[in-house]
């Protein structure tokens, strides 16, 4: 093969089978193809190097927590605690399992990139055409194209014949792109711009050609993004890092305690002159029972039931979660860069506006959904949707809809939805095809007893083929100062991003022989222009309004044109008067420094390629943002797994782009992103409640066990009453917090900063102080059952005080409900799961104290009433205080 001399695009065909050392009519021989195969390799996507399943599962386990409660099942055993220690394995075990089921899937999008590789290739070769496997395919084969066929590689288009390719799955635009053989000079075109080129992973929409094989595998632009996919490392979320902090912080504080509580108890026992032997048992015995109470074992089965919960939520609303933690990270999202086609927008091409010679006629966004809203019948308008229907390709389909090129299916749609559908489509009699170098297409239809042309084109072409023009009903004869207004005019639809065709028709002489094309095609008369976009989703607005109540940026990021861009942008509200549009050639020009500056300023990004989205997202995340990515296409795939929380979308997405993300969208719609984010919000904040209940909880117990051991010689608390109180406050009340309804408000207020997780300083105040006064009931119900009460023996001032324990926890789970409203507002009684633990573990407890059995096992002696009494008191003097606080800092 001769060097390469420039970009592909760039040079000519002549000079790029001269540099590949091919042929246009015979290819390449069998023996310099597989000469070519030995060297370059199959036509196949590297498939990345895959974990065992075993491996990942056991990389669940690879937590400081998890190391943390495994200590705790080896400590529980030790205590004789089997019971304890199974449960604590289990809640392991369930918890390495749901985590591995939810992301086992999260390795397959280089599978699925491979997949999308076209099995089979028409090639010549050996100066015939024959069909090969698209795996055999080597740079310098001649590969044959038509319409419906599946692209297998790169390659440098050497005939094209009304060629369109649908590109949309690499650079997001809606329209299939026009292809040519003729070379472009301009060498940093971007992909969407090489309409010279064609490439792997995309289709024929309509027309033939043949291309010379450039790319093949890995050096393909999708194997591009692949490599760029595969290289992306799955960065922890904001959550599992503060639960992973959480842990050690716990281990630290139990570790410290334990040893704390050791010492002073082997203290106590050689002054009260206990045996060294048993003082140093119990004193051991104390320690550990304190260390299995304080950890919070049941916070990762919490979170993780509470996050299933949330996915099962976010599921109902059109949102499956593929990773449990992606909850959680789209709660906490700053940043939400959108695709255009098929996320704010319908992904189809819809005619919203006719110019009737100089008359403009704008289309209300619905007529689809309202046919009845009809353009007025007057004669031309209903001419220009005859020769739009007629001079047309696109199909009707059985059961509605259409088939076809998006372009054409959107004129049908519009002339029978506008007009009288009888007087539309006439006999077809011949054409002269579009071809995207005459940029036309002409159609001879039989009208009553006489013949018309119909010509529908880009204005520039069409309008130079006319010598009259129908102006309020009358033909005119084209003058330049019409033919100036009607340019204007186009110009003006394409300022707004419309793409714009013009329609003309001929009458033709019933008699004599049809004209040749080159004669058919002249004396035109020009009847109007059409404008078409692909249009916003209508709820777009609603939810983007929402985004910003929620201090939530968006920003659109398209393959599509400026002008598109801009005026979608403008159209859904995101786009400001006089704010810019960053191109993919502006983003190529800038540096990283350049664009990080910029990059929250933009809300708008147009012909964009797969690098350029990664930078975006790179230089927000500079800046601290909570990147959400959304997408649909192969070139979207990088991004998706690069942000904080990739958005796939369900129906027009990709399996690469569903597989690359954290989260796909079944509807497809932007506002279940929304709802999304509140279920986000709803799951944090709710686990950060679990993780102050838990923790205020266990410091309370800590704190009754480490002050009394410094007065009473004996435990105040049994091990075993520590267990009990851990078991019956650490399960279903954290659980019911866990799934508590969320705020009116939780839209309302800005993301917490991704900086700030949930034991930030003032947290930690809030845990040790309220653990305090928790502690506090607890020393107030044992004074006054051991002092107060004088003829109470210590094993009912210890009954007590167990009991006291576990009413004034369940008590505390209301009042961390909400951080504005009172404990003792109706709200608080708003989470019936939380009444019904309350009502649950209390009557545990109540087995605990008057069951005979129960109670020669826990120690315990059944309460009078006015035990009960002291112990309601001193349970709800500390939660009043509390809601006091709260309700102050709440004014």
């Amino acid at each position: 093969m001769a060097e390469t001399r420039g970009p592909w695009h760039a040079m000519t065909p002549d000079l790029v089978l001269e540099a590949l050392g091919s042929d246009p009519s015979a290819g390449l021989t069998s023996p310099e193809a597989v000469a070519r195969l030995a060297a370059a390799g199959p036509n196949q996507l590297r498939a990345s190097v895959r974990t065992p399943a075993w491996r990942r599962f056991a990389g669940q386990f690879n937590d400081f927590m998890i190391w943390v409660l495994a200590v705790a099942v080896l400590i529980s055993a030790f205590e004789g605690e089997l019971l304890d220690a199974v449960a604590i394995l289990t809640i392991l075990l369930l918890n390495g399992i749901l985590g591995f089921l939810q992301e086992s899937r999260a390795e397959r999008a280089m599978e699925a990139l491979r997949e999308m590789a076209a099995p089979l290739a028409t090639v010549v070769r050996d100066g015939r055409q024959q069909q090969l496997a698209a795996a055999m395919l080597v740079p310098g084969d001649i590969v044959v194209l038509a319409a419906g066929d599946n692209i297998p590689a790169d390659g440098r288009l050497v005939e094209a014949a009304a060629l369109r390719v649908d590109e949309s799955s690499l650079t997001g635009e809606s329209v299939p792109a026009a292809k040519h053989v003729e070379p472009l000079p301009d060498e940093r075109l971007v992909l969407g711009d090489r309409r010279d080129m064609v490439y792997a992973s995309t289709s024929v929409a309509v027309g033939r050609g043949r291309f010379v094989v450039t790319e093949t595998a890995g050096t393909t632009e999708v194997g591009r993004i692949a490599e760029m996919l595969d290289a992306q490392e799955n960065e922890p979320t904001p959550l599992q890092r503060e639960l992973k902090s959480v842990g050690k912080r716990i281990a630290l504080l139990v570790l410290a305690v334990a040893v704390a509580v050791f010492a002073v108890g082997i203290w106590q026992a050689s002054r009260a002159g206990v045996p060294l032997s048993r003082g140093l048992t119990v004193a051991l015995l104390v320690a550990i029972s304190l260390a299995v109470a304080a950890i919070p074992e049941g916070l990762p089965a919490i979170v993780t039931v509470a996050l299933s919960l949330g996915v099962r939520r976010m599921a109902e609303h059109n949102a499956i979660v593929r990773k449990l933690h992606a909850v959680e990270t789209l709660g906490s999202t700053t940043f939400i860069c959108s695709d255009k086609t098929g996320t704010l927008t319908r992904n189809e091409m819809r005619v919203r506006s006719i110019l009737v010679g100089t008359d403009p006629v704008e289309i209300l966004p619905d007529w689809a959904e309202r046919p009845a809203d009809r353009v007025p019948d007057a004669a031309d308008r209903a001419l220009v949707l005859a020769i739009a229907a007629s001079c047309n390709d696109a199909e009707p389909l059985e059961g509605g809809g259409y088939l076809g090129d998006p372009t054409e299916t959107a004129l049908l749609a519009a002339a029978d939805n506008l007009a009288a559908p009888e007087r539309l489509r006439p006999r077809r009699i011949a054409e002269v095809p579009f071809d995207s170098e005459r940029k036309r297409m002409t159609t001879v239809h039989a009208v009553d007893d006489r013949r018309v042309a119909y010509m529908k084109g880009g204005a520039d072409v069409v309008l130079g083929l006319c010598t009259h023009a129908r102006v309020h009903g009358e033909t005119t004869a084209m003058t330049e100062e019409l033919l100036l207004l009607i340019h204007g005019q186009d110009e003006s639809l394409a300022s707004k991003g419309y793409r714009t065709l013009a329609v003309a028709m001929r009458e033709l002489s019933a008699e004599d022989p049809l004209p040749e094309d080159e004669v058919l095609e002249t004396g035109m008369t020009y009847v109007g222009l059409l404008g078409l976009v692909d249009p916003p989703r209508a709820e777009v607005p609603e939810a983007l309004a929402t985004c910003r109540r929620a201090g939530i940026e968006v920003a659109m990021i398209t393959g599509d044109q400026a002008l598109t861009a801009r005026a979608i942008g403008t159209e859904i509200g995101l786009l400001e008067e006089g704010e810019r549009v960053v191109t993919g050639a502006e983003l190529e020009r800038m540096s990283d420094e350049a664009l990080a500056a910029a990059v929250e300023d933009v809300r708008v990004y147009a012909r964009v390629d797969p690098a350029h989205k990664l930078r975006i997202v790179d230089a927000l995340k500079s800046h601290g943002e909570v990147v959400a990515m959304t997408g649909d296409g192969v070139n979207d795939a990088p991004a998706l797994k690069r942000a904080d929380i990739g958005v796939a979308m369900g129906l027009v997405g990709t399996d690469v782009s569903r597989e690359a993300s954290d989260m796909v969208l079944a509807d497809d719609d932007f506002a279940t992103i929304v709802e999304a984010v509140r279920e986000g919000r709803m799951v944090f904040d709710n686990l950060r409640k679990v993780i102050l209940f838990l923790l205020s909880c266990n410091v309370s117990e800590v704190l009754i066990v480490f002050v009394t051991t410094f007065f009473s010689p004996t435990p105040v608390l049994l091990p075993l009453q520590l267990l009990w109180i851990n078991l019956v406050t650490d399960g279903l009340p954290a659980l019911a917090l866990g799934v508590d309804p969320p705020g009116r408000r939780i839209m309302d207020r800005a993301p917490r900063s991704a900086e700030e997780g949930i034991l930030v300083r003032r947290r930690q105040i809030q845990i040790l102080w309220q653990g305090s006064l928790l502690t506090a009931a607890g020393l107030l119900v044992f004074v006054w059952g051991q002092v107060l009460m004088p003829g109470h023996s210590p094993e009912r001032a210890r009954t007590m005080l167990f009991t006291a324990m576990v009413l004034v926890q369940l008590l505390h789970a209301f009042g961390l409900r909400s951080e504005t409203r009172s404990v003792w507002s109706a709200s608080s009684l708003c989470n019936r799961w939380l009444v019904a633990a309350l009502l649950g573990s209390m009557s545990l407890q109540a087995l605990v104290l008057y069951v005979p059995a129960l109670r020669q096992v826990f120690a315990t002696v059944p309460l009078a009433a006015t035990d009960w009494l002291a112990v309601l008191v001193a349970a709800l003097l500390p939660i009043a205080v509390i809601d006091l606080v709260k309700v102050r800092r709440a004014r």
